[in-house]
């Protein structure tokens, strides 16, 4: 993710598809809807403080601060975690997955404490360290105790027959495999599948992306940078612009505004067994607007945005230029993520619950103008001869924090789960909260906060922050936050790179555990009880599985009856239908399912 003034080393929906997993959401003990702009508060709780959290360091470089050392560790880009718990249920150990950017996976056993390696990918990493490219992300599968499925994304040490544009010279290819990992926790190198290949730029030194992290549906979100040079927004007629007619390796109408090209993107599959290795979820970018356009009398374009040929299917999010950092919420399935752009402090974080177009290259920041393009925000036009999508895309959409950080890094989106049992994870005045840092570089300023958005607006718009550096985090080691992800034990695992780009000096991963006083625990059941086991009640809609009739009903808090409906055999409303049939606001409701073998009721927050 570098910048315009120095060659640097980058740290870089609706039309939900109801599936089989059916995750939990409980009522809360208190029925209180909850303010949304309400800043790090819960009901009957005090005010947190930084004696509430307590900050342990797993491992590092030097084995500092009780940490298990690893004195080969560098330039670490990416970590997941695997949560072991005991028979119970109740947290026994983590361990954690880890890639350096050379190439280098590696494993930490959090029950002998140490580092091992698990096995060195071959991968084309650039000259020196000030380079974006090489082994740049990796996730768990969500069944990895059974299936030992790991993904890599990292840019393929072969290279690839550049475009048929420019012909000679060779491209990149930037690539994600799935591996399976041995019984003593080494990389079978022989098991790999890749999964996506994308033709990158012949030289470019930039923007591989790479960040990935699953959802509780058990659906892939990964980002893919421009992977383009792009280093001067201001000079559009000059050899390395942005907007180049002739040269797709500069071009990032290639890419970031080629809706048949993953460069510039977010993408979203289902990653499965199948000789593909994925199908593509519903309610994807082209989907998504082939429905709005056609809503809106424009049947011409909304068939271009349905053709595949046009508009690649596994295309959530177009317009990014260097998308170093992801998050999702779980269920809810917001995406949120920081885009770095060219000169310092006009950074972007940018979150959305449906696919967009965030601008690029026409558009940064607050849909500042990249050049004198003469692009109309509302409906911009992709003319250039190098690109095979839609020429006319989205309306562009611009960040919902701009200018808060040099270095945009968006960290993760905490759900807060009442039935787990542990009682150092974070506390509920974290639920829904999104923690995004930026990476302070060369004693540049850094900072940590947690975002609340505006759910009122569609996309969402605007967000407040709360410091956390300065507040409840004070007490945290943080050293160059270059990413961060929630166990499923409900800690916050923090990775440290420690160091400016290409120099790190203590890189490590922290974990920040919950030690204060709130205590909340659910009042309803996770699922129906036999009889109803094919009845869920979910954020994302409502599921009735039996063969009979049945009656739907939705009350507000007073107990108010604000929908109904009724059917006959399977059925599944989806809430966003829900909400829009009835005006439904922003709270949380109480849903009534009726069978002829009784009724099961339970709450669901509509934010």
């Amino acid at each position: 993710m570098h910048k315009r003034v120095s060659p640097l080393f980058s740290i870089f929906s609706q039309g939900i598809e109801m599936r089989s997993i059916r995750t939990a959401w409980l009522m809360l003990g208190c029925a209180t809807a909850f303010p949304l702009w309400a800043q790090l508060t819960y009901p009957g709780c005090s005010a947190l403080s930084a004696s509430d959290f307590s900050a342990q360091e797993l491992f590092n470089r030097k084995g500092t601060s009780g940490a298990a050392a690893d004195p080969t560790l560098s330039e670490p880009t990416r970590s997941d975690i695997h949560v072991v718990n005991k028979a119970d249920g109740s947290y026994d150990h983590s361990d954690i997955i880890f890639t350096e950017r050379t190439g280098a996976v590696k494993w930490y056993d959090g029950v002998a404490k140490k580092v091992s390696l698990m096995g060195t990918i071959s991968v084309h990493a650039g000259e020196g360290s000030q380079d974006d490219n090489g082994l740049m992300g990796v996730v768990f599968h969500p069944d990895f105790d059974n299936n030992r499925w790991i993904y890599l994304w990292y840019t393929a040490k072969q290279t690839y027959q550049r475009d048929n544009v420019t012909p000679g010279g060779q491209n990149r290819q930037l690539r994600m495999s799935r591996f399976t990992v041995k019984s003593d926790n080494t990389l079978d190198m022989a098991s790999e599948k890749n999964i996506i290949k994308i033709l990158g730029s012949k030289s470019d030194q930039w923007h591989c992306g790479g960040p990935m992290t699953f959802d509780s549906y058990g659906d892939l979100w990964f980002g893919v940078g421009n992977n383009s040079p792009d280093l001067d927004p201001t000079s559009c007629d000059a050899g390395n612009n942005v907007l180049s007619k002739t040269d797709s390796t500069a071009s990032a109408e290639w890419g970031p505004s080629d809706t048949h090209n993953m460069r510039g993107s977010f993408l979203r599959i289902h990653p499965d067994s199948s000789e593909k290795g994925y199908s593509v979820p519903r309610g994807n970018f082209g989907e998504y607007w082939a429905d709005k356009f056609e809503q809106a009398g424009r049947t011409t374009l909304a068939t271009v945005y349905r053709d595949t040929t046009k508009v690649l299917p596994e295309i959530y999010v177009k317009g990014e230029r260097s998308n170093f950092s992801i998050a999702v919420h779980p269920i809810k399935r917001w995406l949120g993520w920081g885009t770095v752009n060219y000169a310092s402090n006009n950074d972007e974080f940018n979150i959305t619950n449906h696919p967009i177009f965030s601008g690029f290259p026409y558009f940064h920041n607050a849909n500042l103008a990249t050049c004198n393009h003469g692009k109309n925000v509302n409906a911009p036009v992709n003319n250039s001869p190098l690109h095979s999508g839609a020429d006319t895309l989205p309306p562009a959409i611009g960040g919902t924090l701009n200018n808060l950080i040099n270095v945009a890094i968006g960290g993760p989106i905490y759900n807060f789960d009442p039935a787990l049992k542990n009682a150092f994870k974070f506390p509920p005045h974290f639920d829904n909260k999104w923690i995004v840092a930026g990476f302070g570089r060369s004693g540049a300023a850094w900072g940590i906060w947690a975002v609340t958005v505006d759910t009122t607006k569609d996309p969402f718009k605007s967000a407040s922050t709360t410091d956390l550096k300065g507040g409840i985090f004070a007490n945290v080691p943080i050293r160059n936050f270059i990413g961060a992800k929630y166990g499923k034990d409900g800690a916050l695992y923090i990775t440290n790179y420690d160091g400016d780009y290409g120099a790190a000096t203590n890189p490590g991963v922290v974990r920040v555990t919950y030690t204060g006083s709130c205590v909340v625990t659910s009042t309803a059941p996770q699922k129906a009880a036999a009889p109803y086991q094919k009845i869920w009640i979910e954020p994302m809609g409502i599921t009735v599985g039996e063969s009979g009739p049945s009656a739907v009903s939705l009350y507000d808090m007073s107990g108010k009856r604000v929908w109904a409906s009724q059917g006959m055999g399977p059925q599944v409303y989806r809430m966003a239908d829900i909400r829009a049939q009835a005006s439904l606001k922003a709270g949380l409701y109480m849903a009534k399912v009726v069978t002829p073998a009784g009724a099961v009721s339970k709450s669901v927050s509509i934010l």
